[in-house]
């Protein structure tokens, strides 16, 4: 674990005659650490990593936990679970993971925040039980042979966000969703979810204004809770002395430590106008990042826009206490940062085109000395959900949609799951899946296509909640895990407060009608309305949507002796076996010639998804090998 925030590595050896324990440390202040990150008490073992967010809520409530100032976010999470076991993960909010140790009963328990950027992974057989908050640890021991989860490879090249849930595509490497518990005794092994999003009832509140003030009062909680400075994290808590200072000097030479990603839009414009207001009353500043093109972006966008930083510009001085920073993401190509995502999080994944802009980010707010780093990506569910027009009345429904569009719709969620799943059948290419790298064989050997149509999460929802669900559902998307793993590789912890447990909770119990504005169907009134005087009305009122990597098509162009590299690599490797190679490459030429948004769309689902998971695929079996 060495690579995993190292500056905070340690190792722990139990002898296996009882609970002695032995300490070894990468760290050059090991000597000067007086909170050690696992401890022995009361006959179990117990070890934490992460943020809580309620301190003063658990502190007090908590008996004799001692000065609040002095304690760690993991000997609160100890004390939480001395106090109440097991269900104390029903009392904690934050980013965070545990493992308690109980050696007379010899049972393990581990737990994993509601839904937070974390990761916690994990090998389980009848001898063995291993876990770790990187997969890289595992893969590592050579525990047992790991084989390709080819179903899981499939849907990450056809873009099917289907829910995985335990499942990596390592087997029999496993990881714990968000929400969810696991206990192993020596007889079995129990996953329990503690958690359903689902289950929050429906607020009913007399007037539509009367949502905004309460959603102001719980996301500026969120906010809140994730602008403690590093000065009051564990990491300067466990190395006082060098890694404080290093913290104080780069604060003090640099700006503020806290940084933030800053697109044109209203999730992360909501944090930014939020943050910046509450760091200007302790007299600090707020630092924010724009990924930005180096062309023009016209061609490739159609009716969006491609270039944020305008929008950016005006949330940052609209917030009067933001040092806005453009990212020209010209450090790696496209290609460059697919191998370096690789190395880093360990498998393929949907984004591939993204990596270029969010390594150089990264990389960038490290070396300006920022310790936190700020986003919005769980909003567009959340904070920022756009409402459903069937929530509003009839007369809405006909003017927004139109008649047949409006048909069509009502019919997809009256019809009967098995009549769509025939009609999407006969709609399907023969020759394979539209705008994917995967190979026809490949599809037809893994029964692909009727896989997806009997998907229950595939077939059209029913109601603006179960729509919301599917979205949210722990499990379902890795995304925490993913920055959890790209702050580990660059020093940094990611905080995303629309991510906040509580903040989900609240939007989801508020009823979807309020989403959009009958009068001028304006939607994602619910954070345009909160934001009002926070945000320019330019951004707050903006009904455009943004488009990442926009600039991808010319920035592969000029990189195409890597492309061509790549390329070859998955002809001649494992990897044409799972990939349409032949057809990558037509793919390839036309984006060498054509300046279209079909052109760029097939960019991000053929070209860079496929190279990036034809690539994992030939180091998975020449590792293997």
């Amino acid at each position: 674990m060495a690579h995993w925030r190292p500056e905070v590595s340690d190792l722990w050896l139990k002898d296996c005659a009882g609970l002695g324990l032995a300490r070894f440390s990468n760290s050059p202040n090991a000597s000067q650490d007086h909170t050690p990150p696992l401890s022995v008490a009361n006959g179990w073992a117990f070890i934490a990593a992460g943020r809580v967010d309620n301190r003063a809520e658990l502190i007090a409530r908590l008996p004799g936990v001692g000065p609040a100032h002095t304690l760690s976010d993991a000997a609160l999470l100890r004390q939480a679970y001395r106090e109440w076991g097991e269900a104390c993960v029903e009392h904690l909010y934050g980013d965070w993971a545990f493992a308690a140790w109980h050696p007379v009963e010899r049972k393990l328990f581990l737990a994993r925040d509601h839904f937070g950027n974390t990761a916690l992974y994990y090998y389980a057989d009848e001898r063995v039980f291993a876990f770790a908050s990187d997969r890289q640890a595992l893969l590592a021991l050579n525990l047992a042979p790991i084989t390709l989860d080819e179903l899981y490879l499939a849907q990450v090249l056809i873009s099917w966000t289907a829910y995985h849930g335990e499942r990596t595509i390592h087997t029999p490497i496993q990881r714990l969703p968000p929400a969810h518990t696991l206990t192993v005794t020596p007889d079995r092994l129990t996953v329990r979810q503690y958690w359903f999003l689902e289950r929050t009832p429906e607020l009913r509140l007399p007037r539509r204004e009367d949502y905004v003030a309460a959603f102001r009062e719980i996301f500026d909680e969120a906010v809140r809770a994730r602008l403690r400075p590093p000065e009051s994290t564990d990491l300067c808590r466990e190395k006082p002395s060098a890694l404080a200072g290093e913290i104080q000097k780069s604060g003090e030479d640099r700006g503020s430590n806290i940084a933030v990603t800053l697109s044109g839009g209203l999730d992360s414009g909501s944090i930014t106008a939020t943050a910046a207001g509450m760091l200007q009353k302790e007299g600090r500043r707020l630092t924010a990042f724009t990924s930005v093109p180096l062309s023009d972006t016209r061609a490739h966008v159609g009716n969006w826009f491609g270039d944020e930083f305008p929008l950016a510009q005006a949330t940052a001085r609209h917030a009067g206490n933001v040092d806005l920073h453009s990212i020209p993401a010209t450090t790696l190509s496209p290609i460059q940062a697919i191998r370096r995502a690789l190395h880093i999080h360990s498998e393929p994944g949907h984004a591939a085109c993204n990596q270029y802009w969010l390594l150089e980010l990264a990389q960038t707010a490290r070396t300006q000395g920022c310790w936190v780093l700020l986003t919005g990506q769980k909003g567009n569910s959340g904070i920022s959900w756009t409402g459903v027009p069937y929530s509003q009345p009839l007369t809405f429904q006909w003017r927004y949609w139109g008649g047949r569009r409006w048909l069509k719709e009502w019919l997809k969620r009256a019809a009967p799951p098995g009549l769509l799943a025939a009609y999407r059948k006969s709609r399907a290419p023969r020759d394979g899946f539209r705008n994917a790298a995967i190979h026809p064989d490949f599809a037809r050997r893994l029964n692909l296509l009727e896989q997806r149509l009997s998907d229950p999460n595939e077939q059209p929802p029913r109601t603006p909640l179960e729509e919301r669900r599917r979205i949210l559902q722990p499990g379902r998307s890795f995304v925490g895990a993913l920055w959890a793993e790209t702050g580990a590789a660059h020093g940094l912890d990611i905080r995303d407060p629309s991510g906040d447990a509580r903040v989900l909770a609240f939007t989801f119990s508020v009823p979807d009608w309020v989403f959009m504005d009958p009068a001028t169907g304006l939607n994602r009134w619910l954070i345009r309305a909160a934001m009002q005087g926070r945000l320019p009305d330019e951004v707050r009122l903006n009904r455009n949507l943004g488009v990442q990597a926009s600039d991808l098509v010319p920035r592969l162009r000029a990189c195409a002796a890597e492309v061509e590299m790549a390329l070859a690599e998955l002809a001649q490797g494992p990897a044409a076996a799972y990939l349409d190679v032949p057809y990558i490459r037509q793919v390839w030429h036309r984006i060498q010639s054509e300046d279209t948004r079909e052109t760029r769309n097939t960019a991000v689902t053929v070209l860079t998804r496929g190279i990036m998971a034809g690539l994992f695929v030939n180091e998975f079996y020449g590792s293997a090998a």
